[in-house]
């Protein structure tokens, strides 16, 4: 299982607030969109926006994902499980694998059960720059551009139903992240993953599986337990 330390001190990445979650694999080197390209750039904008009607138009969505956290140079360590988010900046991700772990990140603040050690471990990001988890900059998506430059990526030939991906780069320099890639089905406004690269080369990648937004979140979903005599420490160190 990744350390829990590493994990905290990494999940940032995202950037603003939302997730989880850094970046995967490499660091694409991509310059801020200049807005005189504005053919080249509705494509993008387009997806982009089928997402935040398709997000706004339920309460929450739940999804199966598969999560990729490394540090810089390795491949990262894999874990899986369900997601369940709620509008706005609520996420719970209850794992398999590990199993009897749960993440939860709602607002500023992130808790991660470790069963192993019996422990909540309690993580607050004090000073918000952009959204730097998944579940804050799911909860940004509406206001994306006043955060990120957002770059398109792929050839324009892509068919309905393919993968898209966009490529979000902090409009001021970040001390953490150094960029994210959401990538959707084209035309049908699904997200299918989320990518963070934090500046010295941590990544985090979620994969998503069975996206289905929902009308209603129960609050059962949304309720996290631990077993009596779990500890709780605050993870020192500011964002």
């Amino acid at each position: 299982m990744t350390d829990p330390g590493f994990f905290f001190g990494t999940i940032r990445k995202v950037g603003g607030r939302l997730i989880l979650l850094a970046g995967l694999l490499f660091l694409i080197s991509l310059g801020p969109v200049d807005r005189a390209r504005g053919a080249s750039e509705q494509p993008g904008q387009g997806e982009l926006g089928l997402l935040i009607r398709n997000v706004k138009s339920g309460a929450g969505f739940t999804s199966d994902f598969v999560q990729t956290l490394g540090a810089p140079g390795t491949s990262g360590n894999r874990s899986e499980g369900v997601l369940v988010y709620r509008s706005p900046g609520l996420m719970i991700l209850r794992y398999s694998t590990p199993p009897g772990q749960w993440l939860k990140l709602d607002g500023n603040r992130m808790a991660l059960y470790v069963p192993q050690n019996r422990q909540v471990l309690l993580k607050t990001i004090r000073k918000h720059r952009i959204p730097e988890t998944p579940a804050i900059l799911l909860a940004s998506i509406p206001e994306i551009s006043k955060w990120f430059f957002v770059r398109p990526e792929g050839t324009g030939s892509e068919k309905k139903g393919d993968r898209i991906s966009i490529v979000l780069i902090p409009r001021h320099p970040d001390p953490h992240l150094a960029q994210a890639r959401l990538t959707l089905l084209k035309g049908e406004g699904v997200l299918t993953d989320l990518l963070f690269m934090e500046q010295n080369g941590t990544h985090l990648g979620i994969r998503l599986r069975r996206f289905r937004v929902l009308s209603h979140v129960p609050g059962r979903d949304l309720t996290v337990t631990v077993p009596e005599g779990t500890t709780s420490a605050e993870v020192p160190g500011a964002f």
